[in-house]
């Protein structure tokens, strides 16, 4: 029996008013820093996330994929839409996943909502090794693209 918590909207989710248009978006994979950090004690949080609307005042509105932190527990939230400064893309890691039809995007989502985790001791790493673990196996991306992302972020072996 799994402890995964069925999704919730996420705290601050503007979806409603900037949702998906349902055209084809790059999709990326976002690694908290520039560069990983040499002291494996500090894991850096991942998401995915396409981008919904662009605002002005070098704003965005990225629906985010994530598995998120609240103090000692994390969650996964769907829908997850949140106003972004563009800046975030030159100050973390940015890879990307590749254009994603709106079908795929939902696919995505899905295979999100199906990654088990335990809310105290499952960290955003391994749920994204997970999650893009699964999408290699539907054909979403590439086993080269994940094994490459595995090593640079780095994700656990799992």
């Amino acid at each position: 029996m799994s402890n995964t918590p069925i999704p919730t909207r996420g705290p601050g989710d503007v979806s409603q008013v900037y949702g998906d248009d349902w055209s084809d978006k790059e999709v990326f994979l976002q690694a908290a820093g520039l560069y990983r950090d040499i002291d494996r004690s500090n894991p850096r949080h991942v998401l995915i996330y396409w981008v919904n609307a662009a605002l002005s005042g070098g704003l965005e509105v990225w629906d985010i994929t994530q598995l998120e932190v609240h103090g000692n527990w994390h969650q996964y939230h769907y829908p997850n839409a949140l106003k972004v400064d563009t800046k975030e893309r030159t100050r973390n890691r940015t890879i990307s996943l590749g254009i994603f039809t709106s079908e795929q995007r939902e696919q995505l989502l899905e295979l999100a909502a199906d990654v088990e985790y335990d809310q105290t001791t499952t960290e955003s790493r391994v749920w994204m090794r997970e999650l893009l673990a699964k999408m290699v196996e539907e054909s979403l991306i590439s086993r080269r693209l994940f094994n490459s992302i595995r090593e640079d972020i780095p994700l656990p072996c799992g």
